[in-house]
C-alpha cells in the first residue's frame, strides 16, 4: 500500500506499531500500547459520497479520487 493511498489514521497506526516494535524501553512500550488501545477506541469515520460520480468512501479518499464520470451541467 503506497503512502499516498493510506489515510492519516492508518499512517498513525503504522507509526505507533513500528515505534512499539523498535523500542527498548518498557515505559515507552506501555505508553505506545495505551496509544494503540486509544486508537482502536476511536469512532469510525463516516463515509462520504462523491457528488459527481457517486463513489462512496472515506472523506480524504473521496477528495483525492479521480471521477469516472465528467461533471454534468
Amino acid at each position: 500500500m503506497s503512502e499516498k493511498r493510506i489515510t492519516a489514521r492508518e499512517r498513525l497506526r503504522i507509526h505507533l506499531r513500528e515505534a512499539r516494535r523498535t523500542t527498548d524501553s518498557p515505559i515507552v512500550e506501555a505508553q505506545l500500547i495505551a496509544a494503540l488501545d486509544a486508537w482502536e477506541d476511536l469512532p469510525p469515520i463516516p463515509l462520504q459520497e462523491c457528488p459527481v460520480c457517486g463513489k462512496v468512501g472515506l472523506p480524504e479518499r473521496i477528495s483525492n479520487h479521480e471521477c469516472d464520470q465528467p461533471i454534468q451541467l
